[in-house]
């Protein structure tokens, strides 16, 4: 403990004050007591009456100051005493502002401090540093069937689930209700999926409460992410790991349907719809572009004579191709001016996240894929994963050219938008390089034969057009953002 530390808020002076104190006392006790001594033998010396009277009033006076020394020393205990009764306290006060009482866990004030903390340290040392956050599944549905006090009683067996289970050095935390963190100072992206594998296992294998009626397992959902392979400060992170606990919830939800019925797809097609409502909802700035280029790369599809299904994978990917903006935050989504290198960084992660929340569906792991992808570049110098010609789906090389055009022909905040002619110009441009030349070749024979049809009733959201000059932006005489730029932020 500091020595700022160790002096009280009640007014009591600290240790070292009063160390100080005391050994103050006893150093003039000794002057006195050696004077004293001095005296008595000056006086033995001499035998005189009134040197001698001055003796003995030395004499009681040493005794007194032999006295204030033993006092000073009882004080000096005494006040060890209250100062460490006063330490336990405090720590113990401390740790009750910070624990959770249900779970005896840490708390939601303990986790953000202690995180902050270890990413300091990650970060001066260059090391790794993971969480993993922790839904408890169906929380609810416990109890409602059985009551709160089972309920918190799941709470509380699963919370020595998660503490038998996790690493030395690691911290666990209940932050409120059914949700729980785990910090791990040192683990990288691989120990921390390893954790959640871990937990899984060990609550399929023993139910959490028994009771009289029923044996109660528990499920989890889980999003993990970390220093430096999830982000470089404590919000990006807690966000991407939220964002990923929400995936694999939607995964665990177990959409686990086949293609085979009507009752089938209108599942598949009430998911999708909800899931794009959501999107549409979430990123207002994009104004239903998702339905929009979805209907277009269906129309591009049937032009390539694809298959039905093939079809509507591919409508299902562009209506969902920006799910993962759900992790994407607030500040950068929805910024009307151009984004920075850091932002950019962080805006590109929605193709990953957008294939990680759709692969946990069954029935749309093939719109994943093209999820994945839909940034990626003919030649090879796209995102995330520098894909070349046909390693990208096709699906995802259709969806590249709708979107480029609708993104270009779109009014944004930050600019306007491009007249049709000068979009498929661009389009055609790019063939080769940004865009697969048979599906430019497709599109534009679908668009002399359809010049109006295809973007339907939706073309109000992005039909205002600029006059005069293509080049010129919207709010100046200043270049217009180029293609690429143009495309990465529809």
């Amino acid at each position: 403990m500091s020595e700022k530390q160790e002096s009280p808020a009640n007014g009591l002076p600290s240790r070292n004050e009063y160390r100080s104190l005391t050994i103050l006392r006893w150093g003039l006790a000794l002057v006195v007591l050696a004077s004293i001594g001095a005296i008595s033998i000056i006086s033995l010396s001499l035998s005189d009456p009134s040197i001698m009277l001055a003796a003995q009033i030395a004499v009681i006076g040493g005794l007194g100051m032999i006295a204030e020394i033993l006092i000073a020393r009882a004080d000096f205990a005494v006040h060890e005493k209250i100062l460490l009764l006063w330490n336990e306290r405090h720590a113990e006060l401390e740790e009750m502002a910070t624990r959770d009482d249900l779970t005896q866990l840490q708390n939601r004030r303990f986790f953000y401090q202690h995180l902050q903390g270890e990413l300091d340290r990650a970060a001066e040392k260059k090391a790794p540093c993971s969480i993993m956050m922790i839904d408890v599944d169906d929380l609810k549905a416990v109890n409602d069937e059985f009551g709160h006090q089972v309920g918190d009683a799941v709470l509380s067996s699963f919370a020595r689930v998660l503490n038998e289970n996790v690493g030395a050095g690691h911290a666990t935390a209940r932050l409120g209700g059914d949700e729980f963190a785990v910090i791990m100072p040192g683990a990288d992206r691989r120990e921390a999926d390893e954790l959640a594998w871990t937990i899984w296992r060990a609550l399929s294998e023993t139910p959490v409460v028994e009771t009289e009626h029923a044996s109660i397992f528990l499920g989890v959902s889980v999003g993990t992410s970390g220093f430096p392979w999830g982000g470089h400060d404590l919000e990006e992170i807690v966000h991407w790991a939220d964002t990923k606990l929400y995936a694999n919830k939607l995964e665990r939800k177990g959409f686990k349907q086949t293609r085979d019925t009507e009752n089938d797809s209108r599942l598949v097609s009430a998911v999708v719809d909800v899931l794009s409502t959501a999107l549409d909802i979430r990123d207002r700035m994009t104004h239903r572009h998702a339905q929009r280029v979805a209907r277009m790369a269906a129309f591009v599809a049937r032009e390539m004579k694809l298959s039905a299904q093939d079809v509507l994978e591919v409508e299902y990917a562009a209506a969902l191709h920006d799910i993962g903006k759900i992790g994407v935050a607030d500040g950068i989504l929805r910024k009307a001016a151009p984004l920075n290198d850091e932002e950019w960084r962080e805006m590109r992660r929605h193709s990953e996240l957008g294939y990680q929340i759709l692969n946990g569906i069954d029935f749309l792991k093939d719109a994943a894929e093209i999820v994945y992808s839909h940034h990626e570049w003919y030649d090879g110098t796209g995102y995330p994963r520098g894909l070349v010609s046909e390693e990208i789906a096709l699906g995802a090389r259709i969806f590249a050219v709708v979107d480029a055009f609708d993104a270009m022909t779109s009014r944004r905040p930050y600019r306007d938008a491009m007249s049709k002619d000068a979009a498929l110009m661009e389009i055609a441009r790019h063939a080769g390089t940004q865009f697969d030349p048979q599906v430019v070749e497709s599109f534009l024979a679908m668009v002399r034969r359809n010049p109006d049809g295809f973007r339907g009733e939706e073309a109000a959201y992005g039909a205002h057009v600029t006059t005069g000059t293509e080049a010129d932006h919207v709010n100046g005489n200043t270049p217009a953002p180029s293609t690429s730029d143009k495309l990465i932020r529809a």
